[in-house]
């Protein structure tokens, strides 16, 4: 749950200036804020600006935490000092994300807690970590083997202060804890020993190995821990409250939001009318309801040993249809299956058939959230860019995918209609579920009943989704996100008319960020106003 920056304070720059100007003052509060998250967590930087004697990450502890929660509320003080600029100013923009920042850290602190509550919080500290100082990117061969081994030899104190951290957790993240860390002692048992290649140095190579070796006994220690101490006693509610709630949303959107009881009846209403759109379709697919609609979709899923060869056809007809039409500018050289296979892989790559792999791949590559990646890499502003960072993008790649179907996408064919509305009706009760755990209008049991009967999930399907919408809070707000987002396209082409143009607009998304849609939206129109070359209606003064 833990968003961490990327982006080394180095290339942020230097402000230069008088020191009370608010564009100075600004810059070095964000410059600040920068280098203290990675400061907190060097692991989260792999690429550049990490050295080999950097260790795994400060140990946290609970007087760590309090240090943290002291210096993000006098950080806040210090930013409320700054004035305001003008809503759609670069300044203004790069403020908003700066607030909603500290915000959201100082929810993960005060209210959500992840080191108290979940104990899978530490995966990324003990299993990230590595991964990243393996990443082939970042330096030769055996300096990635000493960073891995000096990493690795970290993991029983990490472990240890989990141990004296962790706090009535709720069940649900303890039995998620405990899948997630199985999966580290693999990583660290079959995947460590096979990165050790290209790398000559016997006594580096000897060094990882007796370092790989101490991260198995204490991860394998710490998993025992998981199963006969902790398990039994996590009775905690996973709950955050309605307040938390919308200060989540609130940050996730950088935009006021309704009051709960509003949003929930939203998302109940956008969970039948998904349905409705679902049923409607259903007669052009397949003779016999939506199950056998369904179950149509599903006789073309891959079969063993072909799930990367249908991901990569998938990814050449979302490329050929994007190179046709004028939806979104997309860069003449690069990658399009770059940014896909990590997101649409693992289980999800059996489960999908052909239609909602398209779909898939439209949402987490071209023109979805590696698309939105490659923009954010060249925004004109480097603190703004840093910021941006820790939105993930899941509102844009929603978007993208009915986008995708709006502007034509599978022509004639009604089975990827019907593979789109399966798939918004699942993110719809995915948003719903996560929102009424967490605002208590649901328990866990009633929401997967909601999953089941009203978003067509198999059991199975709908006890994982529960699972992590009860872990994962920040799942109720990527559909209200992407609905954002629709609903600025459609006051585009009103305020356009003739003169909208898709592909202007989609250009202009992405010159924004792609998301949070608060901060889109004060800057859209200055945008549209540049690409029409004339001043938008209504787009103020």
């Amino acid at each position: 749950m833990l968003a961490l920056l990327i982006v080394p304070p180095a290339l942020l720059g230097a402000p230069r200036g008088d020191p009370k100007d608010p564009d100075v003052r600004l810059q070095t509060l964000g410059d600040e804020f920068v280098a203290r998250r990675l400061a907190r967590a060097p692991h989260a930087a792999p690429r550049g600006g990490v050295h080999a004697g950097e260790p795994l990450a400060r140990t946290v502890t609970a007087l760590t935490l309090a240090e943290d929660l002291a210096w993000l509320r006098d950080f806040r003080d210090r930013l409320a000092a700054v004035p305001h600029d003008e809503p759609a100013g670069e300044r203004a923009s790069a403020r908003a994300l700066l607030d909603a920042a500290v915000d959201r850290e100082l929810l993960e602190l005060e209210v959500l807690r992840p080191f108290q509550r979940d104990p899978g919080a530490y995966v990324a500290l003990v299993a990230g970590s590595v991964e990243a100082a393996l990443d082939r990117s970042s330096g030769s061969p055996c300096s990635r083997l000493q960073r891995a081994a000096r990493r690795l030899a970290e993991v029983p104190e990490v472990l240890r202060a989990a141990r004296l951290n962790l706090k009535d957790p709720p069940r649900i993240f303890t039995e998620l804890a405990i899948e997630r860390f199985a999966g580290v002692l693999r990583f660290y048992r079959e995947d460590v020993p096979r990165l050790t290649a290209g790398c000559r140095s016997a006594r580096m190579q000897a060094d990882l190995a007796q370092a790989d070796t101490i991260a198995v006994r204490a991860v394998a220690a710490f998993l025992s821990y998981l199963e006969e101490d902790l398990l039994p006693a996590s009775r905690g509610e996973p709950a955050i409250g309605p307040d938390a709630c919308r200060r989540l949303l609130r940050g996730a959107l950088v935009a006021e939001v309704a009051p709960i009881e509003t949003l929930l009846a939203a998302g109940t209403h956008l969970v039948a009318a998904r349905r409705a759109e679902l049923e409607a379709l259903a007669p052009l697919v397949a003779v016999g309801g939506v199950r056998a609609a369904l179950d149509s979709l599903a006789s073309e899923r891959p079969l063993d040993g072909d799930a990367v060869a249908h991901v990569r056809r998938g990814i050449g007809r979302v490329e050929e249809f994007l190179r046709m039409r004028e939806v979104v500018s997309i860069p003449a050289r690069m990658d399009p299956s770059a940014g896909v296979g990590a997101a649409v892989g693992g289980v999800e790559l059996g489960r999908l058939n052909r239609w909602e792999t398209d779909l898939a791949v439209a949402h987490e590559g071209l023109p979805g959230r590696h698309l939105r990646a490659l923009a954010l890499r060249g925004a004109p502003s480097p603190l703004r860019r840093a910021l941006q960072e820790t939105w993930p993008g899941e509102d844009w790649g929603q978007y993208c995918e009915r986008m995708m179907l709006d502007e034509g996408y599978g022509g004639d064919d009604p089975r990827y209609r019907l593979a789109g509305a399966v798939r918004a009706l699942r993110h719809a009760g995915r948003a719903l579920a996560a929102l009424a755990l967490h605002a208590g209008a649901m328990s866990e049991d009633e929401a997967r009943r909601m999953l089941e009967d009203r978003c067509l999930l198999d059991p199975a399907e709908a006890v994982r989704e529960t699972r992590w919408a009860a872990a994962d809070p920040a799942r109720m707000g990527y559909t209200l996100g992407a609905q954002r987002l629709r609903e600025l396209q459609e006051e585009a082409r009103r305020r356009l008319g003739p003169r909208f143009r898709t592909r202007t607009f989609h250009d202009a998304v992405l010159r924004c960020g792609a998301s949070p849609p608060g901060i889109v939206r004060d800057r859209l129109w200055l945008e549209l106003t540049d690409a029409a070359g004339a001043k938008l209606p209504g787009a103020g003064p």
